[in-house]
């Protein structure tokens, strides 16, 4: 008899992807299987390329006061993001049979964990869940659902732990750090994972600030760095703003100096916390588009970053699929 097959989603600020795994019950390590697939938001009839988000703090306000005003295009964009990844969903269990699905997605979820109530780089929706579970029951006939929305940090982190792709297998006190539009924080202490977002000892990347008052996050994150250099959010973008860095542009060298500075902020920070349960950290992994960045040791950022002569460990994943296969096996102990 075959393992069952789980299926991990990573839900992002454009796009979304899905990643089929099973689980190793002798080591009790996730492994993908087969190639991991992509869909973009944009591809959807609904979605807007004008959308903007609504202002952060009036999202705060009516997430406080549990009181929601979600205009029409916020409602349309939505609709995209849930019809892709349901779509996505149904092209995979056209071709195997899944038994679990897990899903993470960024900004901050409802009370029950099935919709987001905060979202600084998209649309809210408190419907997430039941929206993507109506969809597939209707579109694919299945009965299979999901009972609650991860965080996508502690899936990037549980990736890189319990997968057998990961770079923190058996760690029992490390950092990790994943950079793309944000920075995705995570610590192990002790054999546990650390919930940073309710813990009162740690802080989050976008709640550390630098003397300047900006957060680490908008220096050290992917997203940060390329709104420094105001040439769009591409691809081709980050190679530009390396490449510049490269020539010695006094701009794009600060942009870089400011994020190696970020760094050293953050990674003070996250000794300090080790420290106060008198430990040491055994290694840092930098994960997400940041840790593919990072492993050409010929760009700036990596030269500023690697002489730091840390006496931790740096070690770089260039997986994409972490954050997915840590929502797989999510779903997979909480089944359990």
């Amino acid at each position: 008899m075959s393992d069952p097959v789980l299926l991990g989603l990573d839900g992002g600020a454009t796009k979304v992807l899905a990643q089929a795994c099973t689980i190793d019950h002798k080591s009790s390590l996730i492994t993908p299987t087969g190639d991991f697939a992509e869909s973009i938001y944009r591809d959807a009839t609904t979605f807007s390329h004008d959308f903007s988000p609504v202002e952060l703090e009036q999202q705060k306000k009516e997430a406080s006061s549990n009181t929601y005003h979600i205009s029409e295009q916020e409602a349309k964009q939505s609709e995209s993001i849930t019809e892709t990844i349901a779509r996505t969903i149904g092209e995979f269990e056209g071709v195997i049979k899944v038994s679990l699905m897990g899903l993470c997605f960024p900004g901050i979820k409802t009370p029950k964990l099935d919709g987001v109530s905060i979202m600084a780089n998209g649309p809210r929706n408190i419907k997430m869940l039941s929206m993507i579970n109506n969809k597939i029951k209707t579109n694919n006939h299945t009965k299979l659902m999901m009972r609650e929305i991860y965080d996508d940090s502690e899936c990037c982190l549980i990736g890189e732990w319990k997968s057998s792709i990961g770079k923190l297998q058996n760690s029992e006190n490390a950092i990790y750090i994943g950079g793309g539009t944000g920075i995705a924080d995570g610590i192990i202490l002790g054999n546990k994972i650390v919930d940073i977002r309710n813990s009162k000892k740690i802080k989050r990347s976008w709640e550390l600030t630098m003397p300047t008052g900006k957060s680490v996050e908008y220096y050290l994150s992917l997203g940060g760095m390329l709104n420094q250099w105001g040439k769009g959010r591409s691809i081709e973008a980050m190679q530009s703003l390396i490449e510049y860095a490269t020539s010695g542009d006094i701009a794009a060298c600060q942009i870089i100096e400011n994020a190696s500075q970020a760094f050293d902020c953050l990674i003070k920070n996250r000794v300090s916390f080790f420290q106060s349960y008198g430990t040491t950290p055994e290694k840092i992994v930098i994960g997400q588009r940041l840790g593919s960045i990072l492993s050409d040791d010929d760009n700036p950022i990596s030269k500023l970053i690697f002489q730091r002569n840390l006496a931790i460990p740096i070690e770089i994943s260039t997986q994409r699929n972490t954050a997915a296969l840590g929502a797989a096996y999510k779903a997979y102990d909480n089944h359990k």
